[in-house]
Parts: structure tokens; sequence; C-alpha cells
């Protein structure tokens, strides 16, 4: 069940000639199902065409999107927040991957979303994974930004020597992702992590899981993003995604770290949108983080 502001009607995309879109802040909507209940924001609800569904990464709230949104003004962009994460209950269940694919997908039908083009960035896109395997027929394009097939992944090579030199390199790996997570802070303002216990349950979620062997199944035309300084995700992980997945194609962020779809969104929406058959835009100025009228019902 969806509760949460009514959608507009749709509008029409006049043909032969590309108007200007202005970004619309996001609309909040709540999908109900059992003791879940996942907040959703939407972007731009009157736009035509096919929405695209954002799946964000672990303990990561809704507050972070609005700058990537921004680069997508005429586009319907549903982003879904994993439960225990921003403003999202925690719930005492540990989701597997399957059960949260199918919220996601019963969340975009309740929002008149039966089919869309699908992002999934770090967790999410592992997520993502899931969802395209198992409901070909609602993802038309599929989207993997800085992630991973799951406990196959590619580790870093520790014998780089700036990491290996270091007494405690996994230290080094969560400096690099705190001094992402500060500028993203100044850009986007103040937002709700999840805390420590929640994303161990959504981290033990995916516990023993692996896209590996249904990678060559995913039949979508997919794009497979990464930052070339991501220290959390090693970049060879996207050279094992498009390896495996046969309609991929490999971009690089250069000097993109972990959460390059935020801290370069007009960079990482250069590569998006002409995968999505969609023209470029001029860059515009990034939308506020989140609505303040409405609440979980």
């Amino acid at each position: 069940m969806i509760t949460g502001d009514r959608k507009r009607p749709r509008q029409d995309r006049p043909e032969g000639r590309v108007p200007e879109y202005k970004p619309t802040q996001p609309a909040e909507y709540w999908h109900h199902a059992g003791d879940a209940h996942l907040r959703i924001h939407v972007w731009n609800e009157a736009a035509a065409g096919r929405p695209l569904v954002f799946l964000n990464g672990i303990g990561s709230p809704l507050e972070l999107i609005p700058p990537f949104a921004a680069e997508f003004p005429d586009t319907r962009l549903i982003a879904i927040e994993m439960p225990g994460s921003g403003r999202t209950p925690e719930t005492d269940m540990v989701y597997p991957p399957a059960l949260l694919a199918r919220l996601v997908v019963q969340a975009c039908a309740g929002l008149g979303a039966d089919e869309f083009d699908l992002m999934g960035f770090s967790l999410g896109g592992a997520l993502a994974q899931q969802v395209a395997l198992q409901y070909r027929a609602q993802v038309k394009h599929l989207i993997l930004a800085a992630t991973c097939s799951g406990f196959t992944m590619l580790s870093h090579d520790w014998s780089d020597v700036p990491l290996f030199s270091s007494a405690f390199p996994f230290l080094k790996l969560w400096n690099d992702l705190e001094r992402d997570l500060k500028k993203l802070h100044i850009a986007t303002g103040p937002a709700t992590f999840a805390a420590p216990d929640a994303m161990s349950r959504q981290l033990l979620g995916f516990a023993g899981w692996s896209s590996l062997a249904f990678l060559p199944l995913i039949g979508q035309k997919t794009l497979v993003l990464a930052g070339t300084r991501d220290s959390i995700i090693a970049p060879s992980n996207s050279l094992q995604l498009s390896a495996f997945i046969p309609k991929a194609r490999q971009e690089w962020v250069e000097d993109g770290g972990h959460l390059f779809p935020f801290l370069k969104p007009q960079i990482t929406a250069k590569k998006i949108r002409p995968f999505l058959g969609r023209t470029l835009i001029e860059p515009v100025e990034p939308l506020g983080a989140a609505p303040t009228s409405n609440a979980l019902h």
C-alpha cells in the first residue's frame, strides 16, 4: 500500500522539440508491506517516458540523492530507502535480496511504474542485480554503479604500496569514505545515516549471496560505472560484472571515489543519459534535500 502525496498527471512531450526542464522538489510516499515501511522520494512526477528507479547504498538516506536527481529534470526518478536508513523504520527482520527485490517492485507498482529503468549504487547495485534477474519484464535498462557481485567480489590489491604501508589499511579505507561523506554533507546538508545495528542487518541479508552464477542470465542492456579512486569497492569489480553480463558496457568516472554519483553528478549523468536515450542537458542547480510536509501514515 502506498501513502503520501497524490500523483500529478503526466504531461506528454511535444514531438519534434526538446522542452526546457526545471527539476521539481521530491514528493514523499511510503510503501507499507507487513512490518516494512519504505520511504520513497519521487522527482518530476509529470515527466513522460519510463521512470528511473534508484536503489541507494548501505545505510544511505534519500537526502544524498538531490545532486544526482537534479541532472534528470526530464525523468520521473523514484528513489527507495531501505529499512533502517534515513527515516525508514528499522525492523527486526533480516531481508534477503529476493524479498527486498519483491518489496521494490511492489512499491514501484503502487506508484504506477510497472516498467522502469533501474539504477543501483553500492549495496543497492547488488540488489538491482537481483531485481533485474527476478523481474525481467519490469526492468528495461540496468545501471550498476560502484558495486560488485556479492561475496565473490574482488578485493583491493593489498600489495599496493600506499595501502600496504599503512599499519591500519582498513582505517585508510574508512578515512577515504569519511572524506567523501563530509563533502556530501557540505553539498546536501545533514542527513541521517543508518545506525550500526541497522547497517549490520542490511549486510547480513546479503551474507553468502553472489550474483556471479546468474550474471550471464541478465538480458537487459546494462551500464556498469566505477570510479577510478574507489577505495571501498575495488574498480576491478566493475570489470567482473561487465565481463559476465552479456549486454554490459563499462564506463569509468575519472578520479571518482565511492560516492561519485553524488559528488560528480554531472559527469555521471553524461554517461547515463545517452545510455537511456535521453539528450544531454545544461547543468542545473542542485535541488533541496527533502520535502517537509509529509509524514508516515
